[in-house]
C-alpha cells in the first residue's frame, strides 16, 4: 500500500536518519526535510487511487502537520543553530507529543483500512 510507505517515509524520525547530513545549518537542514516531503509525496499521489477518500486526507493532513512542525521548530531555534540542533529538537517534539505519534495514527488507520479490504 504506497499510502502506508508514504506516511512511514515522511515521519520526521526516518526522514530524519535518511537525509541527514552533517554541516548544515539548521535551514538547510530544514529546507532539505521540506524538499523530501514534497517529493515523497508528489511521487506517491498517483497512489491515491488505491485507498479511500478519508485514508488519503489523513495522509495528506499528515503531510502537512510534518511540514508545519518542521517550520515552527526551526522558526524558534537561534539563527546560528545547526541541522543537527534542528534535529535534536524535531525529534524531542516528536516524543512528548501528547495525542500519540501521528505518523502511528495514520498508520493504523491505513492497516485498517486494508485488512478491512482483505475480508
Amino acid at each position: 500500500m504506497s499510502a502506508w510507505m508514504l506516511s512511514e517515509r515522511i515521519a520526521l524520525p526516518g526522514l530524519i536518519s535518511r537525509v541527514n547530513q552533517s554541516g548544515l545549518t539548521a535551514k538547510e537542514m530544514q529546507l532539505l526535510l521540506l524538499e523530501n516531503i514534497k517529493q515523497e509525496y508528489e511521487y506517491n499521489m498517483t497512489q491515491q487511487i488505491y485507498v479511500s477518500p478519508v485514508a488519503w486526507e489523513a495522509v495528506k493532513n499528515l503531510k502537512e502537520q510534518t511540514m508545519l512542525i518542521v517550520n515552527q521548530v526551526a522558526a524558534a531555534l537561534p539563527p546560528a543553530s545547526t541541522g543537527n540542533d534542528l534535529n535534536r529538537v524535531l525529534l524531542d517534539v516528536m516524543m512528548k507529543q501528547q495525542k500519540g505519534q501521528l505518523h502511528a495514527i495514520v498508520l493504523e488507520a491505513l492497516n485498517y483500512e486494508a485488512r478491512k479490504l482483505l475480508k
